[in-house]
């Protein structure tokens, strides 16, 4: 069956102009975003369903915003595709009097729009009075050009072996899709050209398009298509079992041999799980999809602007601090290539590189408007909902050393291949509660090679304790989607900590 299409941003931008034209607020604001969004499963037991992805930190096709807490209202899923669904969000954000309304809908005709902005407005009468936040300004719509000279500018930055800022951000094949292409993609992934899969071999294959488009009254006219796609692989099942994960902007840019060779490597030899009880602190090593949901829990509950206005981030005393370990280096950046650019965010807003923390030392969280008047810092192009920014395209920037020279030195301890679930029962001092997932024990006579496999466990920690005890930054990164792909991925190396003290079988 033939994909139904996306709405044209063209047709987009004509009805958005003619709201912005009838209304009557003394400043409006149109974010408009659709999305079609599918999966499907493939290998030698092959399944779209969860089993055997525990520990996934998000997929392409999941259609969760994560990060992006925006509005969305599902369409419906398409005839005869069950494994697809389309959403849309519009959302009118308007100024009158002093006063901030705003109104969603999932409508995309006249009428539905013209409602959303008279609601907005009724929103904007019962609003009390606040400062008003600078629109962005007219700018060209965005192309993927956009974004290199940002990476021409960082080159300096770039290992030597990245490649240049990719032409395209949306694959026309990921836009068409359906669920039997993509269920013949997934085998084609799974099995290589030249090898099958093993029998315990199954991965998850999910694909996103979209369309955003972002006008205002202050002549802002912006507009973009994007494409995104994960891949997960997963090799045996339960705790002996190994995963992997990996996103991309087109199918053709997923490195799918290495995904299903990292699962492969976490795999024990031996069926058999390691009897007994973790005896004291052991240093703890975390695969890139373990060490990218801890950093999306500090950059949603500490770094963001929300945290910070509404007084939860522990950050908000610790501008300027050493906080972490030097080996932390946290920046957003929507040009680096490794990750998934994109070129603005949510209020048309160029987004540009941007220093979170550097050597452990805390510089900036995200900041809106509201935020940058009480930190006397400047605004960064973070938007992602109505009401708050998020660094959207996080990196941790990789260390100097080797991956195997860093198992090498943690031996005796473990490798965690995913934290799933993880609960922050403390936001405040972000302390959290996860199961480590895929667990093997490191060689003890410092080989750096996985041993056997051990039950699933329960890590206690906090979040800045556990990133102050830092035995080093892998060299080697993934882009993981922890949030809506579509807008960007969080792209980490492993993470070996010196220790982790509270660990426990779990029952």
């Amino acid at each position: 069956m033939a994909a139904a299409a996306l709405m044209p941003s063209e047709d987009m931008l004509e009805i958005a102009e003619r709201m912005l034209a009838i209304s009557p607020a003394d400043a409006t604001e149109i974010v408009w975003i659709e999305a079609r969004r599918g999966q499907a499963g493939g290998g030698a037991a092959g399944s779209a369903g969860p089993a055997g992805f525990a520990g996934s930190a998000g997929s392409a096709g999941s259609g969760d915003p994560g990060g992006h807490r925006r509005p969305r209202r599902e369409l419906s899923r398409e005839p005869h595709d069950p494994a697809l669904r389309r959403d849309r969000s519009v959302l009118v954000r308007i100024r009158e009097s002093g006063r901030t309304g705003m109104h969603c809908t999932g409508g995309d005709e006249l009428s539905d729009l013209e409602i959303a902005v008279r609601e907005a407005l009724a929103q904007a009468r019962l609003a009390p009075a606040s400062s008003a936040e600078p629109m962005a300004t007219p700018l060209a719509s965005s192309t993927a050009a956009e974004l290199a000279p940002q990476a021409a500018a960082r080159a300096d930055r770039l290992p030597e072996h990245a490649e240049p800022l990719p032409a395209e951000l949306f694959d026309p094949e990921l836009a068409e899709m359906t669920p039997e292409a993509g269920r013949a993609a997934a085998e084609r992934l799974a099995r290589g050209e030249d090898r099958g899969a093993r029998a315990d071999e199954r991965v998850r294959l999910g694909w996103a398009a979209g369309t955003v488009v972002i006008a205002n009254s202050a002549g802002l006219r912006r507009a973009a298509r994007v494409t995104a796609v994960t891949l997960e692989a997963a090799c045996g099942s339960g705790p002996r079992g190994g995963r992997a994960a990996a996103v991309a902007r087109r199918l053709d840019a997923l490195d799918a041999p290495l995904v299903m060779e990292r699962a492969r490597r976490e795999t024990p030899e031996s069926p058999e799980l390691m009897a007994g009880v973790m005896e004291g602190p052991v240093a703890l090593v975390l695969a890139q999809e373990g060490a990218a949901v801890l950093l999306e829990m500090l950059n949603r509950l500490a770094l963001s602007a929300k945290s910070f206005l509404d007084g939860t981030s522990l950050l908000r005393d610790n501008l300027g601090d050493q906080v972490f370990h030097s080996a932390i280096n946290l920046r957003d950046d929507a040009s680096d290539p490794r990750g998934l650019p994109f070129a603005f965010d949510l209020a048309g807003w160029s987004k540009r590189p941007v220093d979170l923390i550097s050597r452990g030392v805390v510089l900036t969280p995200a900041v809106d408007s509201r935020l940058a008047g009480e930190i006397g810092r400047p605004a960064t192009p973070h938007r992602i909902a109505a009401d708050d920014s998020l660094a959207s395209n996080l990196f941790l920037l990789p260390g100097e050393r080797p991956d195997e020279e860093l198992l090498r030195e943690a031996a005796g301890g473990v490798w965690a291949g995913a934290l799933d679930p993880i609960e922050c029962f403390d936001p405040r001092a972000l302390r959290f509660r996860a199961v480590l997932r895929g667990v093997r024990r490191i060689d003890r006579a410092g080989s750096g090679a996985l041993g056997a496999a051990l039950p699933d466990l329960v890590w206690e920690d906090s979040v800045p304790s556990a990133l102050s005890r830092v035995l080093g930054v892998g060299r080697e990164p993934v882009a993981v989607a922890c949030g809506d792909p579509l807008f960007g991925a969080l792209t980490t190396p492993i993470l070996a900590l010196e220790r982790a003290e509270h660990l426990r079988p779990r029952t």
